[in-house]
């Protein structure tokens, strides 16, 4: 063996003994195996790790310190990238001095000697508090999502009975207006909950591309209206990717912007058209437009000041949420609202 440590280190200006001396002071357990797949060298740390002589170690004989639960899996990854001269990495149970069974990280890479392929070394290192500590974070989100789901469960529960209440209460008012606020509010409600549906279901802490999301929301609420001769447009830049959380607000407020578009800006059954747009105006800026061709917004509402539609008070509301702007101007006959936003 000290022969092979010689020729594996010559042509760095190495001899056998400051190879041993640079290995056995290393900060990780080194393994050498030769072109047989059998192991030839092992350090220090591996023999002080595992409380075994190097004569114990050499071949195969470092398999019996392996889990017998990881050692075929070891085995195979170990035979596969020496079959294909290949780097590897994996990870197993190795039974340390005391007995305790530890996780290590082993990563392998061929060498060669004189341009021929003469064995493998390899590095392990202990990581089972890494992989406790991560086994623990999966634990935890895993409650979280089961406890996300039961909240979701139950908001969306209680939504769907304030629609209905609203609705009920709205087939008994005497007073139309009355009906009408309270169908307003119970359509308002159902398609705020179809948002929030659909954010829920995004994996993770994962973004969300914002254009499909903004037309499932303004093709629900124009539909939801029921109004026919009213025709949405979409231009809407791909690949515009937000936080769920900077989403969510966004998608409501164009609910709110469509909603209140189409319950004010066709009366009397005109027919009309409402654009949704979408396009990043800068890095990390993005920019979007609800413009419709109806009869325009008073001036109180052109100038920021929405005293009597409950949607258009919501949505300064949300567009803080979203670190929104939001500006509403004249366009043509009509009106459009610009949302600017920094995403993130």
């Amino acid at each position: 063996m000290a022969g092979s440590e010689d020729r594996s280190v010559a042509l760095a200006g190495v001899t056998g003994d400051q190879f041993r001396l640079l290995a056995d002071n290393a900060p990780v357990m080194i393994w050498r195996a030769d072109r047989s797949r059998g192991c030839d060298f092992f350090n220090k740390p591996w023999l002080d790790f595992t409380g075994r002589s190097l004569e114990q170690e050499l071949g195969f004989g470092w398999t019996e310190g392996v889990h017998p639960e990881d050692l075929d899996r070891c085995l195979a990854t170990y035979a596969a990238a020496f079959e294909a001269r290949r780097p590897f990495t994996m990870d197993y149970r190795l039974r340390r001095h005391d007995g305790a069974w530890r996780w290590v990280l082993d990563n392998g890479r061929p060498y060669e000697v004189n341009g021929a392929f003469a064995g493998y070394f390899g590095s392990c290192v202990d990581v089972t508090e890494m992989k406790q500590a991560l086994e623990e974070r999966h634990r935890m989100l895993a409650e979280r999502e089961a406890l996300l789901a039961e909240l979701h469960h139950r908001v969306k529960n209680n939504t769907q009975a304030t629609t209905s209440f609203l609705t009920l209460q709205a087939g008994r008012a005497s007073d139309p207006a009355v009906a009408q606020a309270l169908r307003a509010a119970a359509t308002r409600v159902m398609l705020a909950s179809h948002v929030q549906d659909r954010m829920f279901r995004v994996c993770g802490d994962a973004g969300v591309e914002l254009g499909p999301e903004l037309s499932a929301t303004a093709r629900l609420a124009v539909e939801t209206a029921g109004r026919p001769g009213i025709r949405l447009e979409e231009r809407l830049e791909p690949g515009v990717m937000v936080p769920v959380a900077q989403a969510t607000p966004l998608a409501l407020i164009v609910n709110e912007l469509v909603v209140n578009a189409c319950q004010h800006a066709f009366p009397w059954g005109r027919p009309g058209r409402i654009l949704l747009a979408l396009r990043m105006t800068a890095p990390g800026e993005g920019e979007i437009v609800v413009e419709d061709d109806g009869v325009g917004l008073p001036d109180s509402v052109r100038q920021q000041v929405p005293r009597h539609r409950l949607g258009l008070n919501l949505v300064p509301r949300l567009a803080r949420q979203a670190k929104a702007r939001l500006r509403m101007e004249p366009a043509g006959s009509g009106t459009r609202a610009v949302l600017a936003f920094r995403r993130g």
